[in-house]
Parts: structure tokens; sequence; C-alpha cells
């Protein structure tokens, strides 16, 4: 083993397989135990460097290292990652862990019972946290009494749960509360959740509680992180449901109000509005959000005068004959210029070529051309910033009020 033979762009790659799988997911899957002093400061986040080198070499032999095969720290894993430009903090330099990452580092390791009946985790305390989420989004107070959140989220439970999913708030409230997501002031020893005694004690007690207030205040002013958040909810917990449905009960999405028709001249004429649900409008906006509008294959934020722009893309079509599910996990963040070209290669013809495949110069943000037919001429070839320049301003131009 050579961490020598490591460069830059695996180290990229496996950070980027550290961000889509959550941290607790990444080091669970090859192997690896939290670091505690020596962490890769990257984009104003902190990686394990142990587990990151280990993944990269996978690049170096076709298969990653296990934390037993090599060794961490200022010799070895610290020094070649810095020689490589990345910055590597040791011991008595390492930042705490902040509240973003905190926060959802808890929320995709939160740890639910499983359903006897549908294998799958139960729905309690994922319903707890984006009605948290929806509060804190709305300016609701942090705090609110027991009857009232009892009521709430027991008719969450009921309506989007499991099937065999009991509508008791108390058991998600406490179990949030022992991992620091959830506060019951004046109780500082709440009991555990398991058995009958929660019920007992939230009747006889009748506490107020909401989310810690770093937790509450976070999400009320981070909408990055509060759209993170919310789709690490969705992807796990939630990929058969409605998803729009359930965030537009949580306060997540608000739908348009419908506009009122213009008074009718003719009296026997009587108008009406016809409501058509778009049923992927309110999940692009989010998966729009989560990634700052910078397309998920070159990177460009694409800016308007009236904001950024991006559009939200089915990997698989909702329609017949795909049926893809309408969903954040089926979803990506594109420009005009590669939603279009995505497009164009999922539905392309046998015998075209791909317009998504690097050029053979290696410009993998460069379309290859079709080749020159006899009465069409080949228009001359742009760089590709002029490129996206003329079809992302004109595009955008059509459609940045349709919200897709």
């Amino acid at each position: 083993m050579a961490l020598s033979d490591l460069h830059r762009d695996m180290v990229l790659s496996a950070i980027e397989e550290f961000d889509h799988l959550g941290r607790e997911a990444f080091l669970d899957l090859y192997g690896y135990q939290r670091a505690r002093d020596y962490f890769i400061e990257h984009d104003g986040r902190r990686y394990d460097s142990k587990a990151i080198a280990g993944v990269a070499h996978r690049h170096v032999d076709g298969s990653p290292l296990r934390a037993s095969d090599f060794s961490g720290g200022a010799a070895t894993v610290a020094r070649h990652l810095r020689n490589l430009g990345f910055t590597v903090t040791g011991p008595g330099n390492t930042p705490p862990e902040s509240p973003v990452e905190s926060l959802l580092s808890k929320i995709t390791t939160l740890r639910t019972a499983t359903s006897p009946k549908t294998k799958h985790p139960k729905r309690h305390q994922p319903l707890t946290l984006l009605w948290a989420l929806g509060r804190a989004a709305n300016g609701e107070p942090r705090l609110a009494p027991w009857d009232f959140t009892r009521t709430e989220i027991g008719r969450l439970i009921t309506d989007f749960g499991l099937v065999d999913d009991r509508p008791n708030p108390e058991f998600p409230i406490l179990r949030l509360t022992h991992v620091g997501l959830w506060e019951l002031p004046g109780h500082p020893n709440p009991p555990s959740a398991g058995g009958s005694d929660p019920q007992i004690w939230m009747r006889r007690h009748q506490p107020k509680s909401g989310p810690q207030a770093w937790f509450y205040n976070l999400v009320a002013h981070d909408e990055p992180t509060r759209s993170h958040a919310t789709a690490i909810l969705l992807s796990k917990y939630f990929h058969d449901t409605d998803q729009e449905a359930l965030l537009s009960r949580v306060g997540l999405i608000r739908a348009e109000p419908t506009p009122t028709p213009p008074p009718s001249t003719t009296p026997a004429r009587y108008p009406t509005t016809t409501n058509r649900i778009i049923r992927d409008t309110a999940l692009a906006q989010w998966i729009k959000s989560l990634h700052g509008h910078h397309c998920q294959i070159c990177g460009l934020q694409l800016t308007l005068p009236t904001g950024p722009y991006a559009e939200g893309a089915h990997i698989r079509p909702l329609g017949h004959p795909h049926n893809g599910p309408d969903e954040i996990a089926n979803l990506l963040c594109l420009c005009p210029n590669h939603h279009t070209l995505f497009e164009a290669r999922r539905n392309r013809h046998r015998g075209r070529p791909d317009p998504l495949r690097p050029s053979s110069r290696g410009d993998t943000r460069t379309p290859s051309h079709p080749p020159r037919t006899r009465d069409r001429p080949t228009p001359p070839r742009l760089p590709p910033s002029h490129l996206g320049n003329r079809l992302s301003a004109s595009r955008a131009s059509r459609y940045s009020k349709s919200g897709n």
C-alpha cells in the first residue's frame, strides 16, 4: 500500500461520496471509526482523513483500503494529503463539530424501530422532525403545550405513518430528547422511550416541549440546511409516500393561491377556475435549493435579474413507460444546457452519438457534436462558456416563471 500513489481527484471523489452518503453511513460502509484528531477541511466542511484516504485508494488498485491496512497520523495520511494541497487539522487545532454537521449527523443516524409488518423503519421520529422543521420555517413558537404536540404529531403518524404505526408521540419525543435534538424544559430526567412509562409520565407532567434552541434557530434561518435535513428524511423514510402532500401538511411548502378571475361582462357567462396539480414543482424547488441552484454535472449557477436559476430533472420520467417515482431521490438539479443534454441522452435514437460523452480531447463539459450531413453544414463550435450563456439565458428567459 502506497498513499503516495493518491492523486487529488481521487481524494475529491471520496469526499463527494462522503457528502452523498453522510458521515455515519460512509464510515459504516467502509469499516472506519470516527476520527479524533486529523480531519480534512474542504469547502467549509470537515472529513475524517484516514477514511477518506483509504476509500480514495480504490482508484489506485481497484478496492478501498481497510482501516487495519494502514495507520493514520501526521507522518502518513496527514502528510500525503497536505502534499496534495488539502488542509489537514491535527491534535490541538481540531475545531469542534459545527451545528450543521451535528444536526445532519444526528438525523442521518436516527435509531428507529422496525415495523414487524412492513419491515421498514418506523416513521415516528422522522415525522416529528419534519413537523419541527415546518414550524421553524414558518416562525411558529419553538415550544408547544403537550396537548397540542400530541394531537398534531399523532395525526401525522396516522396519515403518513406505516400501516402498523400507532399514533403515540410520547416515544419519538423522548427518543429525540435523549439524542440531544429535543427539549423538555423543567424536566431534566425524563424516562426512556420504552414500555408504558412514557405515556404515564407525559399524562402526569403535561410538559411543554420542542426542538433544542440551537436546532430550531439553525433551521429557521438557514434554508439550505433545512432543505438538506428535509431531503435526508424524505429519501430515507418516505420514498413511497406522496412527498408533496407531506411537505404541504407540515408547512414546508405552500400551495400557490388560485388567482381570482376577472369579472365577466356577459351576464350569461360564468368564469370558472381549474386547478391543475403539477406533481414535481415543489420537489424540484427542494432539489434546487439543496444544491444552491448549481448544476450537478458542470457546477454552473446561472444568475438572472430575479435570482439564481436551475431546472429540476427526473432521472426516471414520471409518465409511461418509465413510471418513475415523484420523489427527491429521483431528481437532479441541472443547468438548462445539461437538462437538455440529459433528456437527449435518455431518448437518443440508435446510432446517434451520446451527447454527454466527453470529447476525444478529454473535455468533460463539452458535448460531442453529431456528424456532418450533406444538406446541413455543422455550425461553428463555440467555447463551453459561450454555449452555456447563449442557451442557458434564452431557455431561462422563457421558463423563469414556470417553476420547473
